[in-house]
């Protein structure tokens, strides 16, 4: 069908484009809501949930990323050949209602994702997911943080304050003298969960290493670049 051509005109940012690489981070919209009646304060069915979303991505979406890192409700998709000839609205706009799709199936009710493009560059890679996962860890001190104070009688609202006046590892005291070392618990809450394709078949990691560390450097680049390290299959 031939476009109209004033319509097209209006079309500002239709020929807006990113070169690679590129990150896709796709984050929840109003999950608070839809995460009300789960396990607290990480519940694996959710963590599955956006795992097997990324895994159906990777199968079923008919493009390539090189990896997906998820933790709490964003999924980071990294891609090393442009998508849509790296066309930002349609990158965007296919992800985001791929993803949704995926995790209102997995999830049994309606999901609703939102997507940005963030160009980078081959450099920053690392960088990029250290910082998600770095998010990731703070993510796992304030839910368990929150979660002990309302525990112990506080209400949301109460907690949410109390929290914004403590430092990190006045929290991690807090939880730890309730009996939880946050230091000890699944890696998957720490450190978020990766997928990626190991030959002909998607495979998850739920128990990373830091990506700041040698062993995570390592395997960012085998599975990125197949430079070696752990997962090599040579």
């Amino acid at each position: 069908m031939q476009r109209n051509t004033r319509t097209a005109s209006w079309e500002i940012y239709s020929g807006l484009r990113a070169r690679v690489p590129l990150i896709v981070r796709a984050d929840g919209r109003g999950f608070k809501k839809i995460l009300e009646n789960c396990k607290k304060p990480h519940d694996p069915a959710v963590a599955s949930s956006f795992a097997e979303a990324a895994a159906c991505f990777f199968k079923s979406s008919g493009l390539s990323p090189a990896l997906a890192f998820t933790f709490s409700d964003e999924i980071s998709l990294l891609f090393t050949v442009a998508p849509f000839s790296g066309r930002v609205e349609k990158i965007d706009s296919t992800i985001a209602g791929f993803l949704s799709a995926a995790l209102s199936l997995n999830l049994g009710q309606l999901v609703c994702m939102d997507c940005r493009t963030i160009p980078i560059c081959e450099a920053e890679i690392c960088v990029y997911l250290a910082e998600r996962q770095d998010e990731a860890w703070r993510n796992h001190v304030f839910s368990y943080g929150f979660y002990t104070l309302v525990e112990e009688g506080l209400t949301h609202a109460e907690a949410m304050n109390q929290l914004r006046g403590m430092r990190e590892q006045d929290i991690h005291e807090l939880v730890y003298q309730k009996g939880v070392n946050l230091a000890k618990t699944p890696a998957w809450e720490r450190r978020g969960v990766m997928v990626y394709r190991k030959g002909s078949q998607v495979t998850s990691d739920w128990d990373l290493p830091q990506f700041r560390s040698e062993e995570g450097r390592r395997l960012l680049a085998n599975i990125i670049w197949g430079l070696g390290g752990p997962g090599n299959d040579q």
